[in-house]
């Protein structure tokens, strides 16, 4: 079977040190990828490495056996990414954080983008707060609206960085219902960084460990349960 996502030989550093060590593996499509791993692993890296926004030392990442740059100029792909703090802009409403993107690229029609967005923001139960400003939400209003501004582009890849950070335990639910129906409803495929042991095996389909800049370990939420490893410890 085909392997949406394999990055192969990637290694990155920052001021010497070593964050991604000859870094290769593979991420198949349509599932839910949860990457565990402590603070300064190189979780996020690999995400905007993926993303674009770091280029890495050496190494290369393909997307259904193309190269990543080829399969964004031949299949049109899309990725989208949801920052870990939301990365909002306060000086614009809800809906037009919605629609900045599509606004600028100058993409379809005003009313089509609107229609769009608001469509997505009821999904998410967020059409009553079109409106607001960011400033104006809860937490978790901010991580939908976030999660809402990626689906606007309709993305192959969804990458999460710590989508759940801050967030008390019922927005934790609710974000991972989110990223269930998704999975449901849509191609997508996502990868999920987190540090939240219970929030990744009520999502994934595969759970991998970064451990010094590397995945050694790495399987289906069953058979991770099994595995005696101390960053599992608060699922014991």
């Amino acid at each position: 079977m085909n392997k949406s996502i394999e990055y192969k030989n990637i290694s990155k550093s920052f001021e010497g040190k070593v964050v991604l060590d000859n870094f290769s593996h593979s991420f198949e499509s349509g599932k839910v990828h949860v990457i565990l791993g402590k603070s300064g692993m190189g979780k996020s890296v690999l995400l905007k490495v993926l993303m674009g926004l770091i280029t890495p030392d050496n190494g290369e990442i393909l997307i259904n056996n193309k190269s990543l740059d080829l399969a964004k100029e031949i299949d049109s792909l899309k990725v989208s990414y949801v920052f870990q703090f939301s990365a909002l802009l306060n000086s614009l409403s809800v809906i037009d954080n919605i629609t900045l993107y599509l606004d600028e690229k100058n993409i379809d029609t005003k009313e089509n983008r609107l229609k769009k967005a608001y469509k997505i923001l009821s999904d998410l139960d967020l059409d009553h707060s079109a409106t607001k400003n960011p400033s104006e939400l809860s937490g978790g209003m901010r991580k939908r609206a976030a999660i809402a501004r990626s689906l606007m582009i309709e993305p192959d890849i969804l990458l999460y960085d710590e989508p759940t950070a801050e967030l008390d335990q019922i927005n934790t639910g609710i974000i991972a219902n989110i990223i269930l129906d998704l999975k449901k409803a849509k191609p997508i495929t996502q990868l999920v960084v987190t540090h939240d042991i219970s929030f990744a095996f009520a999502i994934a389909d595969t759970i991998s460990i970064l451990e010094d800049g590397l995945i050694n370990i790495s399987g289906k939420p069953e058979e991770i349960k099994e595995i005696n490893h101390p960053l599992l410890k608060p699922i014991a």
